[in-house]
């Protein structure tokens, strides 16, 4: 239990009763320490990219190179049991010169200023000088034009059981049920929020408990704001959380900054996944 708070043994239990409920498994990004200096192929936030010289540089809707935002070396992650393939990379590129990021807001499945690719073979002979020669932006060098990454960092992976985050469409149906098995209760699923009053120890509690936040693959995503898939059917094809960025920030220096420290959200269809097709994800990012 979180030492922060005081919660009451009911609402203790309650959030017990979610977890039992809704555990799914994910896989967990740590940020490693600033000693690692990550390579041209780790999994990392920022830096300089991988990149295979025999394909066209990601480039934005106004013809400039992307910089990179994160990549993935599934080697990293190959003996977790998971959906994801066993090798490759995957990587996340935004655009230069964009307070919102390359996030578009009318079409956030449009890879016009955001870029996601795979590679399904990470080439061992390409090298940083190779890569340095396409003269692309480093994410935490932009600062002139705009970047959530601050500082580069190499990334690594832990498997774990993630809950159903208190920002997520489906929450308060669960919580409602929740309540019921634990107290016997039956409230309305309309005025679930009214349960416990808002500020309180056990709504507090309940918050930090679920709030779906921090970096992960796969798992519950966190908002700060909501969900914007809830109200979009189209958006909804989306059901996969392909990779999630959390602000992060540490002994006063920032790593990631979404704004006034907010949350960033990639997703993928399943099956879409299953078929290494990364052509269509939705991105997405928030703050208070």
């Amino acid at each position: 239990m979180n030492d922060e708070y005081n919660p009451s043994e009911k609402a203790v239990k309650i959030v017990e009763k979610i977890k039992e409920m809704t555990g799914i498994p994910a896989i967990f990004i740590d940020r490693k320490p600033n000693t690692a200096e990550p390579s041209l192929t780790d999994s990392k936030f920022g830096g300089l990219p991988y990149w295979d010289l025999e394909k066209e540089y990601p480039t934005d809707s106004k013809g400039r190179k992307m910089m990179l935002l994160a990549q993935i070396n599934f080697s990293d992650l190959s003996t977790f049991d998971t959906v994801l393939p066993k090798k490759g990379m995957l990587q996340f590129f935004i655009t230069i010169d964009d307070d919102v990021f390359g996030m578009d807001f009318d079409e956030p499945a449009s890879q016009k200023d955001f870029r996601v690719v795979f590679h399904e073979t990470v080439k061992p002979d390409v090298t940083e000088a190779q890569v340095q020669a396409l003269e692309i932006v480093r994410a935490e060098e932009a600062d002139d034009y705009g970047t959530p990454i601050f500082r580069q960092a190499a990334l690594s992976f832990r498997a774990g059981t993630d809950y159903m985050s208190t920002s997520v469409a489906e929450f308060p149906t669960v919580f409602v049920q929740a309540v019921k098995a634990v107290t016997g209760e039956e409230i309305d699923v309309e005025n679930w929020y009214e349960y416990y009053e808002e500020d309180s120890e056990d709504y507090d509690y309940m918050e930090e408990e679920l709030s779906g936040l921090g970096h992960k693959i796969l798992g519950y995503p966190g908002f700060i704001q909501f969900d914007p898939r809830e109200d979009d059917e189209a958006l909804q094809w989306y059901d996969t959380l392909l990779l999630q960025i959390d602000s992060d920030m540490e002994n006063g220096e920032d790593y990631v900054l979404w704004g006034d420290c907010g949350v960033a959200n990639l997703f993928i269809n399943k099956e879409a996944l299953s078929k290494r097709d990364f052509g269509k994800v939705l991105y997405n990012w928030d703050c208070s």
